[in-house]
């Protein structure tokens, strides 16, 4: 499996990703073709794992994944191996699934050729969301397709126990019936090192310095990669399916405010790993003092409590319940917030032209009233930057975008 091939490496390599964009500028990258030698599960392709004919079994499934749909004579010539060891490793690998032939080729001299494509199904990854009250799994494919889900409730109040139980999950997840998984991508509240490793701070659950990835890695003999739960939630939102949508915004709303930023299909971190950060973002200077020190932070004036208290209820549920039942003082309070997130929103919008604000975390559940105050204060804010559309977010957005995070820090995407 991978985490066992990567850990027999000498030096074992982390999964971060290339510094396009201002994406995770630091730390080495593991190319698409390194990760796949280290992807598979060469013993049960070859029965002895690190011989020359794992190598060579690795290479044309790198070149069949990369430059597929590829004819077997294609093959031949991009690997550099004989036709005997190709057509060897070729039946290997469709007897084992990992590769379909799909359709025919006709060159302009000769026999119409068969092509063969990697099976996108044959190798899953996990990803997964620490939320509030719960976590939310899934299984994906190597396009980020979910195959399989999970929820679970898992007593978040002392860090020490988190990985433990977060590990017994997942496995419950790996276990089920599906392809080999191959690694397990992991969004978090609060602060991730920019390798990905450790959370540095989590003050709404009141964690420091959680080494989570390690210690599942222990646990789950995977390798693992973290980040902010609503940085992965904007790469899942990701359009899969045409490549539209490759320039989007994540917002949570909650007790705090934390964008996630795509910018051409990649998930834009930063030089320090705090993009999108916009809780402490000062928005009225004679408004309330925040905790940071500052008057008028956007999450002391949009944060739940904020609006629970503006709306005049007693508890956040009251005030959804006010809300959905069309209360006057609570419509008045969702569509304040809106109008207040405008302006951030707006030079946001500026700033990096998204096709679509997708709105989620607890104060998403206002719904249209909040929705559409955001809406019309972006264009208030931004009048010249262009169409933004403002949804709300998928439910499998955090989970999925974990996963297809730790493809793209593995270079598979």
């Amino acid at each position: 499996m991978l985490s066992r091939c990567l850990s027999e490496r000498p030096g074992r390599q982390r999964l971060v990703d290339s510094a396009q964009g201002g994406v995770e500028p630091s730390g080495p990258l593991i190319t698409s073709h390194a990760i796949v030698i280290a992807m598979v599960d060469l013993s049960l392709l070859t029965g002895v794992s690190g011989t020359v004919r794992a190598v060579n079994t690795a290479r044309v499934l790198a070149t069949i994944r990369e430059a597929g749909p590829i004819s077997r004579s294609e093959l031949i010539e991009r690997s550099g191996l004989s036709k005997a060891t190709v057509s060897g490793i070729v039946a290997e690998l469709l007897a084992e699934d990992a590769v379909h032939e799909t359709g025919k080729s006709q060159p302009a001299r000769g026999r119409s050729r068969i092509l063969l494509e990697f099976n996108q199904a044959a190798m899953t990854v996990i990803g997964v969301q620490v939320a509030d009250d719960r976590c939310q799994l899934v299984r994906t494919d190597m396009a980020g397709t979910i195959v399989d889900r999970l929820e679970v409730t898992i007593d978040l109040t002392d860090a020490a126990t988190v990985p433990a139980a977060l590990a017994q999950a997942i496995r419950r997840l790996v276990q089920r019936p599906g392809g080999t998984v191959i690694g397990v991508g992991v969004g978090v509240p609060g602060l991730v090192d920019m390798a990905g490793r450790h959370i540095t701070v989590a003050l709404s659950h009141d964690w420091h310095q959680v080494n989570l990835a390690e210690d599942l890695e222990r646990d789950l003999t995977l390798p693992v990669t973290l980040a902010n739960r609503a940085r992965v939630a904007a790469l899942g939102h990701l359009n899969t399916s045409d490549g539209a949508d490759r320039d989007l915004v994540y917002l949570y709303l909650g007790d705090g405010v934390v964008s996630g930023i795509v910018i051409g299909g990649r998930l834009h971190f930063g030089h320090d790993g705090r993009a999108g950060d916009l809780g402490h973002v000062m928005v009225d200077p004679a408004g309330p003092l925040c905790t940071c020190g500052t008057r008028g932070c956007l999450q002391v004036l949009v944060g739940t409590k904020a609006i629970v208290s503006d709306a005049g209820c007693a508890t956040w549920s009251d005030l959804v319940a006010a809300v959905g039942s069309g209360a006057p003082e609570a419509l008045r309070a969702a569509q304040r917030a809106g109008d207040r997130l405008g302006m951030p929103l707006g030079h946001l919008v500026a700033a990096v032209t998204p096709s679509v604000i997708a709105v989620g975390g607890p104060t998403a559940r206002l719904g249209a009233p909040l929705l559409e105050a955001i809406d019309r204060g972006v264009r208030r804010s931004a009048p010249t930057s262009g169409s933004v559309r403002i949804v709300a977010a998928e439910e499998d957005a955090a989970p999925r975008g974990a996963a297809m995070l730790w493809l793209q820090r593995a270079g598979l995407r």
